[in-house]
């Protein structure tokens, strides 16, 4: 995978989407970087679209600097239409072994239609106060460099597979339950996106569910931004964006256990009654053939 060099100093950002009108469940974490420093800021807010954009505000500062990327954790689909149907990303990863393990909700049903009215609001609303660069890879939802993030497999996927839990502890989540144990692993990865840097504070101390979510998704963007990430889904419905291959946890057979278990679904789903498009999976800008051993 070709790794797009980043700039010497920069920014993305991340979102966590949430939608109730009295408590602030909408998180936005920018993090930004300069030739010595990475560092990372947040606010939240409310459903309420006047609280939404002064936390936009707050989290972007003083700096009206171009995004590299966003990245939004809610389901978008190609030039942010709005339409509430199952997704080939959606079915891809809710298969399998994915099936416990903290799969995505469909957009058709649920939580799913809100989530992604509310994904695609966020996405529309962040443009007008925040210029965001062009994008770079073939699975942005428009032509800036906007994609889709899921925290609970973005952390999920790059733990080994027997430390996987069966499922999140009490009034935890999937997120909340694997960032404490994969938080040192994604910071080393940043440290070689963004070498010669020392962090403002360790990723590790993050707490609070819509925080570490919000900052999972930012760092979300940042991989995206450097083409360094996978995206499945499919270019009429759109794709989640995941960690590189290189990251993704093992089996106990030494094999990567996500790899193997797309690999499985991809070559079944062209037999399948699911209705939805052929999938794709890329590395970066490259698409890989999964149908094949």
């Amino acid at each position: 995978m070709m790794a797009h060099v980043l700039p010497q100093s920069g920014r993305v950002l991340g979102i966590d989407v949430g939608y109730c009108e009295t408590k602030r469940t909408t998180a936005f974490c920018c993090l930004s970087w300069t030739r010595d420093r990475i560092a990372w800021s947040e606010s939240s807010a409310t459903a309420e679209k006047r609280c939404r954009e002064q936390a936009l505000l707050d989290v972007r500062g003083q700096d009206k600097s171009q995004l590299l990327s966003i990245a939004i954790d809610g389901p978008l689909r190609p030039a942010l239409q709005v339409r509430y149907e199952y997704r080939t990303a959606e079915c891809l990863l809710s298969r399998g072994a994915f099936q416990k393990r903290g799969k995505p909700g469909p957009t058709n049903g649920g939580s799913g239609p809100e989530l992604h009215w509310h994904a695609t609001l966020l996405a529309k609303m962040v443009r007008p106060h925040c210029p965001v660069g062009l994008a770079q890879m073939p699975f942005s939802v428009s032509d800036a460099a906007v994609y889709e993030a899921f925290p609970n497999l973005f952390l999920g996927i790059l733990r080994p597979e027997g430390e996987y839990p069966d499922r999140p502890l009490k009034h935890r989540r999937w997120t909340d339950c694997h960032f404490p144990y994969v938080a040192e692993r994604l910071e080393e990865w940043i440290g070689t996106l963004l070498p010669n840097r020392a962090f403002a504070r360790p990723l590790k101390g993050e707490e609070g569910h819509e925080r570490v979510a919000a900052l999972t998704c930012a760092i979300t963007a940042l991989a995206a931004a450097a083409g360094q990430c996978v995206a499945v889904g499919a270019q009429c419905d759109g794709y989640i964006v995941l960690p590189p291959i290189s990251l993704w946890g093992s089996s106990a057979e030494g094999e990567r256990w996500a790899e193997r278990e797309l690999r499985n679904i991809v070559r079944h789903l062209s037999c399948d009654k699911a209705g939805v498009q052929p999938p794709e999976i890329y590395s970066g800008p490259e698409l890989l053939d999964f149908s094949r051993n």
